[in-house]
């Protein structure tokens, strides 16, 4: 991504800060830090941040160690070095004076540590500081052409290693080595895995959204949740499928053929206009209709981007209007305590007319003998 679209993110990031009077923005390592400044670093006790001020250039404030491949990596080219031994909070805060800042109210990004916030409140006790979160998810929501092939290209390889989880799912198999398959999978592929964390819940524990997979072995008459992701620079795919070990009965078909229509009857529903809540409304109103719904115990989407779930939640009470450019997850599911559950899910992003699916592995029943 060139500079230009960085520079467009700021522009962006500051109007919004202009209208509510805010004097800056303050993010520490972070997938927002990303964002701005196109290099990414996984939270650390040395501290690392981006100070951009509503006027003026932004600055980054990073420890030796990154001196000279935050300057390879970054287009910032304002950036504050500090030694071991040394406090960049009182470097940072300095550089705020001297914009004539000290006094001004800041927004904070949601992920910055306590300690970091608490020693810059300590350093500029006139100042202001408010949650930065609701700039971000304004910004990080419409996703641009480049954001879009980069979740087109992980959803792409999300259907391929899906295929290579459902191949591995036979009786006497465990949990745990369909989540091997997964994160061996995303790996021969060259992208970034999330297989060890992935959902493979078969038999009573399919009922439990979250679970995540263990030593527990597969057995004949188990339905079998997966649901994982991969990532590539660093924006996410989601995906659930749910397939039967043995030969379901009757009340299973149903459930499976709700939860399947619930899906796809929500998904060709999506345009812009309508709401996140309609979303929820029009896959619930499938499973409600079924006989289910009171097993349907989540929302029906979450967004999906540089986080694997962020905003906007696909639920009763979100009116904000689906506009081209969201990406998000649609996921409805029947959860039957101590018997079976069943997931359907697919990742899309809105268009001018719809929605294309960036996942799109078959949502037909598989049944594994």
């Amino acid at each position: 991504m060139d500079s230009k679209a960085y520079e467009t993110r700021v522009s962006n990031l500051r109007r919004l800060m202009k209208a509510d009077g805010v004097g800056g923005y303050i993010t520490t390592a972070s997938r927002n830090l990303y964002y701005f400044a196109g290099f990414f670093e996984e939270p650390d006790p040395r501290y690392l941040g981006l100070f951009i001020p509503v006027t003026g250039e932004p600055i980054l404030v990073v420890n030796d160690l990154y001196a000279t491949q935050i300057r390879e990596e970054s287009w910032i080219p304002t950036v504050i070095t500090w030694s071991d031994g040394e406090e960049p909070l009182d470097k940072l805060a300095k550089a705020i004076e001297d914009a004539g800042l000290g006094g001004a109210k800041f927004a904070v990004d949601d992920s910055m540590w306590s300690t970091f916030l608490l020693k810059l409140q300590d350093r500029l006790p006139q100042a202001r500081f408010i949650p930065g979160g609701q700039y971000m998810s304004t910004l990080r929501r419409l996703k641009s052409a480049q954001e879009k092939e980069y979740m087109m290209y992980i959803g792409a390889a999300t259907d391929k290693v899906m295929d290579m989880a459902i191949a591995a799912v036979r009786p006497g198999v465990t949990e745990a080595s369909v989540s091997d398959v997964i994160d061996q999978g995303f790996k021969k592929l060259g992208v970034g895995s999330s297989g060890r964390n992935a959902v493979v819940g078969s038999g009573v524990y399919s009922a439990q959204p979250h679970y995540r997979a263990t030593e527990k072995v597969i057995q004949r008459g188990d339905s079998v949740v997966i649901d994982f992701g991969g990532f590539w620079k660093l924006y996410k795919s989601d995906m659930t499928r749910t397939v039967f070990v043995g030969k379901p009965d009757p009340e299973y078909l149903k459930i499976y053929d709700a939860v399947r229509k619930a899906q796809e009857t929500a998904v060709d529903s999506i345009k812009p206009g309508m709401t996140c809540q309609d979303v929820d409304r029009i896959a619930r109103k499938v499973i409600n209709d079924a006989g289910y719904g009171q097993y349907f115990i989540h929302r029906t989407g979450h967004g999906i981007g540089l986080e694997g779930h962020e905003e906007p939640s696909m639920v009763e009470g979100n009116t904000l209007v689906v506009e081209p450019g969201l990406t998000f997850s649609v996921e409805p599911g029947i959860y039957i305590p101590g018997r079976y559950g069943v997931r359907i899910e697919d990742c899309v992003i809105v268009t001018d007319t719809g929605c294309e699916r960036f996942t799109d592995y078959s949502r037909n029943l598989v049944i594994i003998d």
